[in-house]
């Protein structure tokens, strides 16, 4: 069987928070691995399981690297807390070969239930492989998480450093890591929907913002629940802890203002399309990029002058494509047809700080 939902991304967006709170759902059931990489990677590894297991345990690429870190970390947790059929589905993951029936055969522990699973790189497959998953489930629903891009672009690259044991306060090394290939398509928001939205239509797609994860948790969570049609007046507990959150509550202006200027056309055309949140992404671009303060600023940015500056407020905005205002410049809208430009549907109207 294959998934249910889909979460593509983007990565450094909420996806982990998210993840962790729909596992807690009764009605839901995901692979206790986050990230299956099964069309981004384990769908390229060779038939030869020799071949296959040798590159993986020799091999030293960061996806190598990352898979060896797993089988140490489950296989202390099996000898910890042995579970005949969770080491039977490692076994499985980790050592057979990766085609789509084996894709499939990972969900059958959740018949019965809702399955999915949640792979941020998902979010720069490109449509010929987007075209795969869809002729596998065409009938998955698809969840996408948005976050500023500037918060995002920061958030990967200082992480990219975390594992590398380099330092964060790099302007150079930053920049070049700002600047990568995969830094900007995981934040090619438009290009992912472009992509996806090609064979999903966008009533079966949940955008989720970052700044709802952080102002209405369980409205969110509500939203993606109701979106999967399971019970959304589910309650998981710790629906507010952070996840993955940096303690660091100030960064280096010098690398905020080049993201800004970076993303400052991408931030308009997001707030052109979306308003809301995309409307302080847009505001952080332009004063950042025009006026960047000395020293450093407070993160993550609705904490700063920012968000005081900006018109806006915190309303509710998570939900489905299809509910969302403004023009539809991509994929198909079910039934046909375009949307015009207008307000965006109603939203609850709590302040919060």
């Amino acid at each position: 069987m294959y998934p249910h939902f889909i979460g593509i991304g983007a990565q450094k967006a909420g996806t982990t928070w998210l993840s962790r709170n729909l596992q807690a759902h009764p009605g839901i059931w995901m692979p206790s691995i986050k990230e299956l990489h099964y069309f981004d990677e384990r769908i390229q590894e060779p038939a030869n399981p020799f071949s296959r297991i040798f590159r993986k345990i020799s091999g030293k690429s960061d996806r190598d690297r990352r898979w060896r870190r797993q089988v140490r970390r489950r296989s202390a947790r099996h000898f910890k807390y042995f579970s005949k059929q969770a080491f039977l589905w490692d076994l499985k993951y980790y050592a057979a070969r990766p085609d789509d029936g084996w894709y499939a055969s990972l969900f059958e522990p959740g018949r019965g239930r809702v399955t999915g699973e949640i792979t941020p790189a998902y979010s720069t497959l490109g449509r010929d492989v987007v075209a795969h998953v869809h002729a596998l489930a065409p009938d998955a629903k698809i969840i996408l998480m948005l976050r500023n891009p500037i918060e995002r672009a920061w958030s990967q690259a200082v992480m990219r450093l975390d594992r590398t044991g380099e330092r964060s306060d790099d302007a150079g090394r930053l920049r070049r890591l700002f600047d990568r290939e995969g830094s900007r398509a995981r934040t090619d928001y438009f290009g992912t929907l472009e992509n996806w939205g090609s064979f999903y239509p966008e009533n079966r797609i949940f955008l989720g913002f970052l700044e709802d994860v952080h102002f209405f948790p369980s409205e969110l969570l509500g939203g993606v629940y109701d979106f999967l049609g399971v019970d959304a007046s589910f309650k998981p507990p710790g629906v507010g802890e952070r996840v993955h959150a940096r303690s660091v509550g100030r960064v280096p202006t010098v690398s905020m203002a080049y993201l800004a200027e970076s993303y400052c056309d991408e931030t308009a055309r997001l707030d052109d399309r979306f308003g809301g949140y995309a409307s302080f992404w847009h505001h952080c671009a332009g004063r950042l990029s025009e006026d960047p303060p000395d020293g450093e600023i407070p993160y993550p940015l609705w904490e700063s002058y920012l968000w005081k500056e900006w018109v806006g407020e915190a309303r509710f905005q998570s939900g489905r494509l299809s509910e969302m205002g403004g023009r539809q410049e991509y994929g198909p809208k079910e039934g046909g047809g375009l949307h015009e430009r207008g307000a965006p549907p109603a939203s609850p109207e709590t302040q919060t700080s």
